[in-house]
């Protein structure tokens, strides 16, 4: 049995299938905002912050199931986990106090 190529599927090739590249800034040539590049290190921060809580959960689950795991290991998942967090919460309160601030300052 034959599989026969479909019709017409020779006119599109893989560039015109790609995502078209975001408009230049009128700024300057080649500037990139800073807040995409900040918002992305926020979200990736974000979700290791996440990642760490989750292991830490799994490694408490798997200790009261009984199961035969590594206690210091645990403990050392778990303070990582502690210290993300920690981490996590000081930056969202040097954001706060500094949106504070110009929102108090007068113009």
């Amino acid at each position: 049995m034959a599989i026969n190529p479909l019709q017409g599927a020779a006119r599109y090739n893989a560039t015109a299938l790609r995502a078209p590249k975001p408009p230049e800034s009128p700024l300057a040539p080649g500037f990139k905002s800073p807040m995409a590049d900040f918002g992305g290190t926020l979200d990736t921060a974000i979700k290791q912050v996440d990642q760490q809580q989750h292991l830490a959960d799994d490694a408490l689950v798997d200790i009261a199931s009984g199961k035969k795991v590594d206690l210091h290991g645990t403990m050392i998942q778990l303070e990582k986990a502690d210290i993300a967090l920690r981490t996590m919460v000081s930056v969202r309160n040097k954001f706060i106090r500094a949106y504070e601030q110009i929102m108090n300052m007068t113009i």
